[in-house]
């Protein structure tokens, strides 16, 4: 059967599977005995495995935390596929039901469809269509179905204590034509005791952001001793692009809401920052928050007011995004997500971020990165998965650099293939993500001419 009328005629199937994995809302939880990402996180893994199983897919859980799915026929596995089933959580502003495949013309919404549920659904079918339709493959395929990306890939590491790799390994949890290099990226908490300024005016509390890998839409604050009109002078004065919404709690208390516009933390100036939002109002009311949105300047993307700003041919600029925020008097807390180029290291910028920190009066309350990823443009690997892709779409092809971090990163030699398509704003880590569904049969398409071809080309 040609791949094309394959997929047609899958098709239906194809979507009920992406609808049963989507309703499953699998963002990380507490741990629970035989759920180290919570209950949900292993409900979509055995969901996963379960549909495998019925493909005629060999199947294996690993701890709860990776699903193995193999087409090997017995032989060792040398392509390994990895896709996650994890999600961030929906945030707000959605039209359509986020834990639901609910497909509108030529698109799939659904917390998932393109990040990265639906590319799941696409490799599954993909070796499907190679057990049933090809002659057997002369190298294993091992997919592995992840449970932690979104959170530090901590399924990952484990497995790979353990467990080796097959000797070429890509992910479609990025885009086309190939991500070859990723920035590296650090995760920095820091905090500060702040003090009212005015006897009977304070900031009680504030919040904002769930997750640290995406730009928040959404914070609140509650205030004392401030009247409407000065809440409203400072919101006329407050950056554009935030609603605030001020609600009378009583007792001459205020609870402010800033709306914003959620957006992958690797591409921050595409969303609008509601915590900083909210940290430019607050500045206007109490002189603490001051220094605060000195450091965070709302529209600010590039770290230069951390004094980290740097950027390479390569990849690009530095991205920095103030993703999550805690106050309650007097402590506040904020934690940021940094993308940084190929030349910079993780060492260097902790060292430029204490010296920014310090001066003014922050104390660092926690630190990790990864460094930058890069795959040699010239590999088989690079150079087969550009082949399949200009052959299908018609179009010269070159690897990419990319701010968003996947499985792929740190592991030699490894690549994201798919499954955003060049140009296309799928609304990843954003309400009303989606999957065209177009771009879902071609991501199932190329998942087969990929092993396939690369089958082919390995010699070993």
């Amino acid at each position: 059967m040609e791949i094309r009328d394959f997929i047609d005629l899958e098709f239906g199937g194809m979507l009920e599977c992406l609808d049963r994995l989507i309703r499953i809302p699998s963002v990380r939880s507490s741990a629970e005995p035989g759920a180290p990402f919570g209950k949900e996180a292993r409900r979509v893994l055995e969901e996963v495995l379960k549909t495998a199983s019925e493909m005629g897919l060999a199947i294996r859980n690993y701890e709860n935390q990776m699903g193995i799915v193999d087409l090997s026929g017995g032989l060792e596995p040398a392509i390994g596929i990895l896709c996650h089933a994890d999600v961030v959580p929906a945030g707000t502003g959605w039209i359509h039901a986020p834990y639901r495949a609910t497909l509108d013309g030529d698109k799939i919404y659904g917390r998932g469809a393109i990040d990265d549920k639906g590319p799941l659904v696409s490799v599954l079918y993909a070796m499907k269509y190679l057990k049933d339709f090809c002659p057997p493959l002369r190298h294993g395929v091992r997919l592995l179905v992840g449970t932690d990306e979104e959170c530090g890939s901590q399924d990952l590491s484990s497995y790979r204590q353990r467990e080796s790799l097959p000797p070429i390994v890509f992910t479609p949890d990025a885009g086309y034509p190939v991500i070859n290099t990723e920035k590296g990226r650090a995760v920095a908490s820091f905090l500060k005791a702040l003090r009212p300024s005015a006897p009977g005016k304070m900031v009680e509390s504030a919040s904002g952001g769930g997750a640290v890998n995406a730009v928040p839409d959404r914070a609140e604050a509650l205030v004392s001793g401030f009247s409407a009109e000065e809440l409203y002078a400072a919101a006329a004065r407050s950056p554009s692009g935030i609603r605030y919404d001020f609600t009378p709690e009583g007792g001459g208390r205020y609870r402010i809401l800033a709306a914003g516009k959620s957006a992958h933390a690797s591409a921050p100036s595409t969303g609008e920052n509601a915590v900083t939002g909210l940290i430019a109002l607050l500045s206007l009311l109490e002189p603490d928050w001051e220094e605060i949105a000195a450091l965070f300047p709302h529209g600010e993307t590039d770290g230069t007011s951390l004094g980290i700003s740097c950027a390479d041919s390569v990849s690009g600029a530095l991205t920095a995004s103030f993703d999550v925020l805690s106050y309650r008097a007097p402590d506040f807390t904020g934690t940021f997500d940094i993308r940084f180029p190929l030349g910079q290291t993780g060492g260097t910028l902790l060292q430029l971020l204490r010296k920014t920190l310090d001066a003014g009066g922050f104390a660092l309350k926690g630190y990790h990165a990864s460094e930058p990823h890069h795959t040699p443009p010239d590999s088989l690997l690079v150079r087969t998965l550009l082949s399949v892709y200009e052959e299908a779409s018609g179009k010269p092809a070159k690897a990419l650099a990319t701010g968003g971090g996947t499985y792929a990163h740190g592991i030699p030699g490894a690549v994201a293939f798919g499954p955003e398509v060049p140009g296309d704003d799928n609304h990843m880590h954003a309400a009303d993500e989606f999957i065209r569904v177009s771009d879902f049969k071609l991501n199932t398409e190329l998942m087969i001419r990929a092993v396939s071809k690369l089958d082919e080309a390995l010699t070993f």
